[in-house]
């Protein structure tokens, strides 16, 4: 996200606005020695000096609770020139354009990391971890894109052709509830699997019908009938004794005959 106008102004409301007000933020400004200008000083000595111990660093708990603090009043409470002294929730509210609500659920996956991976026979690797799920079974080299939390690796959402397939987890860290449900499910999609090769296989062994003249649509029909296939097989052997039994084998045939003669 770096490198966008947009983005890079936003980085920047959050430095001036939140993130130089905070304890230990190093982005302030520092003098020739590289000391911080004002109240705060980020050397480790200062630190040990201010706090009798060493500074550990804010929960992430607290900041995010800080930052939804922050952001409510950013876009609740701060008029903005540009929006004609309005705050931004005003301005959202004043605007007549037709919307189009997303839910909650998937724009959580829009906001993932995304990549592509390939199904192996162990599910999905990534991040050193190999990932399964029942609905991978069976799908073992296609390409499919996977969704993620940076540094979360407790599970990724898993899209085929831009549909939602599945979640993965990591198949060393199921809980005793994710592997019952994992190995039901999992019977559950072989028998799925299965029913479907066995159709497939009774399509294979039907062929559409030729289109004649007379006809408007293909018909599906058997390649031939096994009671069909002993008459054929019947024919075919009359056939060949007639053609073994024939006197003009060699290409000697008697002109003096009719042709009809000579080829009986």
């Amino acid at each position: 996200m770096r490198g966008k106008g947009k983005v890079e102004r936003v980085h920047r409301t959050i430095d001036q606005t939140l993130l130089c007000g905070l304890p230990g933020f190093t982005g302030g400004p520092r003098d020739a020695a590289g000391r911080l200008y004002g109240p705060l000083d980020d050397r480790f000595a200062a630190r040990l000096r201010a706090a009798g111990d060493p500074v550990t660093p804010m929960p992430v708990e607290a900041f995010a609770g800080l930052f939804g603090q922050w952001a409510d009043w950013y876009n609740n409470e701060r008029p903005y020139d540009g929006l004609d002294g309005r705050t931004p929730l005003q301005a959202w509210q004043d605007d007549p354009g037709p919307l189009h609500r997303t839910s909650a659920d998937r724009l959580r996956h829009l906001l993932l990391a995304s990549g592509e991976r390939i199904i192996g026979k162990d599910g999905i690797r990534f991040s050193n971890l190999a990932y399964i799920a029942p609905e991978l079974q069976g799908r073992g080299g296609q390409r499919v894109q996977i969704r993620y939390m940076p540094h979360d690796d407790r599970s990724i959402e898993v899209y085929l052709g831009g549909t939602h397939l599945c979640t993965a987890y990591p198949a060393t860290r199921l809980s005793p509830e994710q592997t019952a449900a994992y190995l039901e499910n999992a019977a559950r999609e072989r028998k799925r699997l299965t029913a479907e090769r066995r159709k497939a296989s009774a399509r294979a062994r039907a062929e559409l019908a030729p289109l004649s003249r007379d006809q408007t649509r293909a018909e599906e029909s058997r390649v031939l009938p096994p009671a069909a296939g002993d008459e054929l097989a019947a024919r075919r052997g009359d056939a060949l004794l007639r053609r073994k039994a024939r006197s003009n084998l060699l290409g000697l045939t008697d002109p003096t005959q009719p042709e009809a003669d000579q080829e009986s």
